[in-house]
Parts: C-alpha cells; structure tokens; sequence
C-alpha cells in the first residue's frame, strides 16, 4: 500500500484541543474550550492591527507512506511474516510568538503570548552585545526539517492445531533510530525574568486603553518595525532581554523503540 496526501491548514484557531506552542507556555493544551482562543481577545492580534492567521502547526502539505508484507510460508506448521511501514512528512511551520501585555518569570515560559508578525512566520532577532539593541529580519516561512521514519515487524507463527496459532513477534518503531527535530523554541523572550511588550505604552492593566492598543498597528516601519520597534522599548524601559533558547531545538523524533510480544490465537 502507498498512498500520498496534499494537505493546507491555516486560520487563526487550531481547534476544541491547541496544537499551539504558545498557548499558556505549555505547547498546546490537551482539554477542550481551554485555549488562548478563548480567554484573551488580543491573543489572535497581530504587530499591525489584524487577524494573526496562518499557517497552523499542524500544517504538513506533503505526506507519503506506505507499506509492505510478505508471508513465508516455512512448513507444515510454521511460518513467518515480515512487514515494513514507512513514513516521509514535510516539516510544520515554526512561528515567532512573544509576550504582550503581561508575562511571567521564573518558570521557563510564556504564558501571555501573541504571534506578532502571524502565525507560520519566522522571523531572525539578534542583540547588540553593547546596547542591548534588538534587530528583526523580514519575516519569512520556516519548518522544522522532513519527518522520516521507518518500522518493522517480524512475526514467527507456530501452527499448534487447526484453530491454534502461537505467535512470536518483534516490532521495531523508528528502525533507523532517526533523530529529526519536531519542533523549534520559538519564544523571542527569555523566561527568566518578566518582561514583556507594551504598545502604546500600555499593559494589560489598562483596561480600555490596553485592548485599544493591542489591537491596532504598533507602530514601526517595514514589515516587522512594529515589532522591532516595541522589542527595544518593553516593560522594563528598555529593550527586551533576547531568549538564549529562541530558534533552538526543543522537541526531537523519538529514539528507537522495540516491543515484543507473545500472542496465542485459539
């Protein structure tokens, strides 16, 4: 069996369960209605005043897989299957989130996070070693690398009547032992400490004035100056302290992993 799948998911809301990285710092929420879709009104705001849409992280427009069996018939009484499954994914998108209005500190993550330039989009930020100065590339589409995986079964049958079969059975999941990154840290301030952007000035605090910020354009010239412009102006007067972990991989395939199994059919 082989079969091919051409896929394209974006918007702005991921479903009842988020997939998003994101969503409350824990990279994505298991139980329904729990999402940042449904809490805070400016989660789904951009740096220019619109609908933060796009590519969704569960986007992977190219999946091939297939597999393949062979029975070998070995006897009277005994024979053994052999079965191959391969998988070869496209990369999902990887999206620059940050922390607007509010944050935390302390625990390693966000908590208060808008994708300022959408969602499906990267963008590079360096720091000035000197003057703590933030600089933003153009924003463009990143994805983690190809997910490719290979498993195999192997089966020993032993005939032991008419309706009675005793199976030996082997299964190797990623038989290769391939090592793809999943998923990249993708949060552009540090979790150690609060910081966090203040358009117009405001935080989360005030109210009228904060939503009426947060919702239209940050200011900043170019496609990613509202951003820039609000990272070197935060919370704390100054421009935000950069995460030591943004654009590293977070999340890798899992390792290799064999199951055995003894079955009796009766």
């Amino acid at each position: 069996m082989f079969s091919y799948t051409y896929s394209h998911f974006r918007g702005n809301y991921t479903g009842l369960t988020s997939s998003d990285a994101a969503d409350g710092g824990l990279g994505g929420r298991n139980s329904p209605n729990n999402s940042r879709a449904f809490d805070e009104p400016y989660f789904s705001w951009n740096d220019n005043g619109g609908s933060s849409s796009g590519l969704l992280p569960t986007d992977r427009p190219n999946k091939f897989k297939g597999y393949a069996y062979y029975e070998l018939p070995e006897g009277k009484h005994t024979s053994t299957n052999f079965g191959i499954f391969q998988y070869f994914y496209q990369g999902s998108p990887v999206s620059s989130y940050v922390d607007a209005g509010y944050s935390y500190s302390g625990i390693g993550s966000g908590g208060w996070d808008v994708y300022p330039v959408n969602r499906g989009n990267w963008v590079d930020v360096t720091q000035d070693p000197t003057t703590g100065a933030l600089t933003v590339s153009n924003p463009y589409v990143r994805r983690t690398p190809w997910y490719i995986q290979s498993d195999a079964n192997i089966q020993q049958n032993y005939k032991l009547g008419e309706t009675k079969v005793l199976s030996f059975s082997a299964t190797f999941t990623n038989l290769f032992n391939q090592h793809s990154v999943t998923a990249y840290n993708s949060q552009i301030d540090t979790g150690s400490e609060a910081q966090f952007l203040v358009p117009g000035g405001n935080f989360i605090g005030n109210g009228v004035a904060w939503y009426a910020s947060a919702m239209t354009p940050w200011g900043g010239a170019g496609p990613a100056g509202n951003l820039q412009t609000q990272l070197n102006s935060t919370s704390t007067g100054g421009p935000l302290t950069l995460s030591s972990q943004y654009g590293q991989p977070q999340f890798y395939q899992l390792s290799r992993n064999i199951r055995l199994a003894i079955k009796f059919t009766f």
